[in-house]
Parts: structure tokens; sequence; C-alpha cells
């Protein structure tokens, strides 16, 4: 994240604050939270950041589903053409294909 510098103003010392903001020649803008402002505005950062947790978790569990499925997937390939290669060799043997497929 980037750095945030926060400036603190209170009654003692607002004139000087307002001088030192407007030294370089920038226009002033004063932003203000009152305490339960930012009390939320931390706790809606903590909650952002459970939610993030939260997305990579299910990205994660999505990866993990996919992976697992293009697995049996394969497997499945790998199986089926062993068991084509099995059936073809037993046809070889006999002399006689009785696969209408092949």
């Amino acid at each position: 994240m980037r750095r945030i510098e926060w400036v603190i103003i209170n009654e003692e010392n607002l004139d000087e604050k307002i001088a030192q903001l407007t030294a370089g020649g920038a226009p002033l803008a004063i932003f203000a939270l009152t305490a339960q402002g930012y009390e939320n505005l931390g706790l809606n950062f903590s909650d952002i950041r459970a939610l993030v947790q939260q997305q990579q978790e299910i990205i994660i569990a999505y990866e993990n589903y996919y992976k697992a499925a293009e697995q049996a997937m394969n497997n499945a390939v790998i199986q089926r053409q062993a068991q084509e290669e099995a059936a073809a060799v037993e046809a070889a043997k006999s002399g006689i294909d009785l696969n209408p497929f092949n």
C-alpha cells in the first residue's frame, strides 16, 4: 500500500497546521473523521482483508477441484486406451474382430 501521512489537527495546533499545509502554495483541503468514523475505517479494512483471504481460499479450492477433475479424466482416458489395447491383442490372438467400432 502507498504511504499515507496523517495530520492530526486540534484546537491547539489548528493555525500552525494550516500554515504548514498551505506553505507550499497547495490548496487546502481538510478531511475529518469522527472517533466513530475512524473506528469504522479500521473495521472496514479488517472486513476487506477477511474478504480477500476468503476469496484466496475459494480460488485455491477451485484450483484443486479442477486439477483433480483433470487428473481423473486423464486416468479414465489412459484406462480406456489400455482396455482397447488389451481387447485388440485378444482379437488378434483369436483372428476374429467382433468390434464394429474399429
